[in-house]
Parts: structure tokens; C-alpha cells; sequence
């Protein structure tokens, strides 16, 4: 091949995989000379397992020869959130707290993708405890005086250098498409327990959800096909029918209705970026599809005031549970940031958690029934109401805010992220469409029609030899 590995998404590697057009050890090869060359400015990674991945390209290399079967993603190099357990090999979820963690066993969705022939290229950065949306001290491919979002930034900033061809992290509030949209790239919070999260650190056993990230949508459909499905050892797994994944966008959207809900999604959003988002709600329309505008401010108001009222109190009480067994010991491990964050738990009265999760329920009913009466198939607004912010050394790591996400976690609802294009400054743009958790195939086509359409995943970040270095002519 005469070009780089390293950019293609996997829909492309798989073919050149198949027909030997090229070798998963020349892919990984590709992917080892990104991370040495950006790393340094990037960091996307806590710890990184060369020899893993090449080992993993070697095992495929030689099966493909010898015309063994061989796994969905054998020889593909995937770059993991390190809150994913992986046995034998350093997790710390971002944390002095657990900066020896090593653990005995793998998570499940790090597991599925193992025996899918994946190798494991590194562990990504995360906020601490994924507690945050800032991921520091990874920096923003397209700008590194930026965040990248998070929590899971590492593994978004890896697959926007071209480190890896995908990705796995985490999503509660928005942690998977927070920084999947700084960063121009895709994403999809699947339904609660579409994915296991068995062996995931967790932050809130009612709204954490494992999910796939990748530089183009119709490859998440590929990771979902691998990923998703029942396990005994989630307790929130679902035993339901996997919904079928789109292999090709749909052809006509006729009758298709996608929500635009104005006051809540689109004020109090900077201008350039949700001109980007307009301009990429046309490509659906283009195809038949209708936007629905749904206008009342008051309920705009009561919906973000409830929907993070609501996280709030569940997501403190849960953390609180999860590490109040290890304060006593480690108080002083954690950043002063996540500790506050923590102990905010201890203000919440057993009453006001009972009641915020009767609430969550009431929020779920109605989004559906607003669904049903507006007869919509998804709502659509940007993912992130303004660019990613700029990094403060001098404070504690500063993300986007999550009041666009955050209502699609507390309905329950599936949610992606597609990359819209850029705004004026040249950094990338996400708009996000939410929908039915049951409808989460159908979901994903809508954004594989808008991906396939604008191809933003052939646009890589022009490189900087550091934070706040001139531009560079590209990678090379």
C-alpha cells in the first residue's frame, strides 16, 4: 500500500486485511510511528503495550496465511479507557489511588474484542474516576492549548492522531460523546446494558455505560456487532434481542421526523457551531427526512434544571458508595477536585436519592411520550454547546459542560455523537442525535447517512511539535 495505515477507518482495514493487501503487523507498525511521533504532545496514553499489539498482528498475519479462520478484528490494534480492566497490565482509572492496580482478569467488553483477534495498543487517559470531562494531561489533536473533553479524552485523542484505528471508553453523563465531539470523532452511548460493564471501574451503577469509538460512524456498527450482548455478571445487563447494526446508510428517509428541541439544545450555543450542525441535519434531509422544531422555553428550562438536578443526586450518592470505602485510606491519593466531588454523596439524604430516582422515571416517560406525540424517530442538537475550553495549568483540569448530554443519560435513551464538520476556528464540530434505546440500530444509520455524506473522518489534525508551536503541514 502506498498509504499510511494509520489513516484508514476499519471498514477499509478489514478489507485490505481479507484480501492480504496488507498485514495487521504493518498496521500496527503505522499506528507505533503516530504514537512515537505525537505522544509527546498529545499524551492520550497512560500505558502503552507495543508488543501486545504486534503479537496480536503476528497471530493474524499467520492464520491469514495459512487460511485459518480468523476473528472479526483479528490484528486490529485498540486503544483502551484505563478504566477497563486488563489483565496482567496496569489500570488505574486515571488515579494515584490505584497507581499499582494490576489486575488478575479482563473486563468483558475488553474480553469480546480479544477474542475478536484485537490486540491492545495501550491504555487511554481518563478524568480521575471519570469523574470529569477534562481527561488531563491528554491535549486536543486539533489544538493542544485545548482539552480534549472526557472522561473518555485519551481514547478520542488517540483514535483523532491516528494512534489507533478505534477505541473503547465510558459514558455517564457524556463521557464518551463530550470528547468524541471535541475531537471529531464518533461515538454511540448505547441502551443500559446493551454493552457489559462487568470489570469497568465504576462511577454510577444507574447511568455508566461501556461504549465503542472509532473516526467513522459504520465503523461503530462493526464494534456493536462484536460488543454488544447479554452477561450474567452485569447486573444491568439486557437479555434482550441485540438490535441489527447497519452495514450501509439508508437509502431513503422518507417519513423519517428528527426533533430539534430549540430552546433547551440550540440557545446558549455558540453560532458557529450550531451553524455546523444545521448544515448537517440537511444531509438527512436531502434523503427525505423532516425536522421537527419542538419550541416551549418553560419546559426547556424545567427539563435542564430537572435532567441535572436529577444526575446529580443519583451519580453523588453512587460514587459515594463505590468510594467511601476508600477514603479512609486513600483520602489523600485523590485530587482535590474528585475528593470534593465525592463527598458530595454525604450531603445527600437517602429521601432525596429515593425521590431524584422517581424522578428519573417520570423524565423517561415523558421524553417517550414526546417522541409518540411528535411521532419523531430522534432529536438532534449539538453535541457541545461551545469549543472545547482551553487548558489551565494553574487550576484543576476544566472540561465542556454536560447540559446537552446529560438528558439523554437521565431518560435512559441511546445517544450518538457524529462529526459534523468545523467551525470557524478550524476545530471539529459533533452533533448529537438521541433516540429510543430499542431503536438504537436505526439511530446509528441516521448518523452513518450524515457520515457517509460529509467523510469527515479523511480529515486529519494538522500536527504541532508542541502546545502552542505554529502549525505543521501535517503529520509527515
Amino acid at each position: 500500500m502506498t498509504e499510511d495505515a494509520a489513516d484508514l477507518s476499519l471498514v477499509e482495514l478489514l478489507g485490505h486485511l481479507e484480501d492480504r493487501k496488507l498485514s495487521a503487523y504493518e498496521l500496527v507498525t503505522d499506528c507505533l510511528r503516530r504514537i512515537a511521533r505525537l505522544e509527546p504532545t498529545v499524551q492520550a496514553f497512560v500505558t502503552k503495550t507495543p508488543q501486545l499489539a504486534l503479537m496480536a498482528a503476528r497471530r493474524a498475519d499467520q492464520a491469514r496465511v495459512d487460511g485459518s479462520e480468523v476473528g472479526a478484528l483479528a490484528g486490529v490494534p485498540v486503544a483502551v479507557k484505563d478504566l477497563f480492566l486488563t489483565r496482567h497490565i496496569l489500570t488505574t482509572a486515571g488515579s494515584k489511588v490505584l497507581a499499582s492496580f494490576v489486575p488478575r482478569e479482563n473486563a468483558a467488553a475488553w474480553q469480546r474484542l480479544l477474542d475478536a483477534g484485537a490486540g491492545l495498543i495501550g491504555k487511554t487517559t481518563t478524568h480521575e474516576f471519570a469523574y470529569g470531562t477534562a481527561s488531563s494531561p491528554t491535549r486536543n489533536p486539533w489544538d493542544p492549548s485545548r482539552t480534549p473533553g472526557g472522561s473518555s479524552g485519551g481514547s478520542a485523542a488517540a483514535l483523532a492522531s491516528r494512534m489507533a484505528p478505534v477505541a473503547v471508553g465510558t459514558d455517564t453523563a457524556g463521557s464518551l460523546r463530550i470528547p468524541a465531539a471535541a475531537c471529531g470523532v464518533s461515538t454511540l452511548r448505547a441502551g443500559v446494558g446493551r454493552i457489559s460493564r462487568y470489570g469497568v471501574i465504576p462511577l454510577s451503577r444507574s447511568f455508566d455505560v461501556t461504549g465503542p469509538m472509532a473516526r467513522r460512524m459504520l465503523d461503530l456498527s462493526l464494534l456493536m456487532r462484536v460488543l454488544a450482548g447479554y452477561d450474567a455478571r452485569d447486573p444491568g445487563s439486557r437479555d434482550d434481542p441485540i438490535p441489527s447494526y447497519p452495514s450501509e446508510p439508508p437509502k431513503d428517509l422518507a417519513g423519517t421526523r428528527i426533533g430539534l428541541p430549540i430552546e433547551m439544545s440550540w440557545k446558549e450555543v455558540d453560532e458557529g457551531i450550531a451553524e455546523v450542525c444545521r448544515l448537517a441535519l440537511s444531509q438527512l434531509v436531502a434523503r427525505g427526512a423532516v425536522l421537527v422544531e419542538i419550541s416551549s422555553p418553560a419546559i426547556a428550562a424545567e427539563v435542564l434544571r430537572e435532567s441535572v438536578g436529577v444526575f446529580d443526586t443519583i451519580n453523588t450518592v453512587e460514587a459515594l458508595e463505590i468510594h467511601d470505602p476508600l477514603l479512609p485510606t486513600s483520602r489523600h491519593l485523590y485530587t482535590p477536585q474528585v475528593r470534593r466531588r465525592v463527598q458530595l454523596g454525604e450531603k445527600v439524604t437517602p429521601e432525596r436519592y429515593e425521590k431524584a430516582l422517581e424522578l428519573r422515571s417520570q423524565w423517561e416517560s415523558r421524553w417517550r411520550q414526546l417522541m409518540a406525540d411528535h411521532r419523531l424517530d430522534a432529536i438532534a442538537h449539538p453535541a457541545i454547546d461551545a469549543p472545547p475550553p482551553l487548558i489551565d495549568t494553574g487550576r484543576g483540569p476544566d472540561g465542556p459542560d454536560i447540559r446537552l448530554s446529560v438528558p439523554w443519560t437521565v431518560a435512559g435513551f441511546a445517544a450518538l455523537s457524529v462529526p459534523a464538520g468545523f467551525d470557524p476556528r478550524g476545530l471539529p464540530v459533533g452533533l448529537s442525535l438521541a433516540g429510543l434505546p430499542e431503536r438504537e440500530g436505526a439511530l446509528l444509520g441516521l448518523g452513518i447517512v450524515i457520515d457517509e455524506e460529509l467523510e469527515t473522518w479523511r480529515h486529519r489534525p494538522p500536527a504541532r511539535t508542541s502546545p502552542g508551536a505554529g502549525w505543521a503541514d501535517g503529520f509527515d
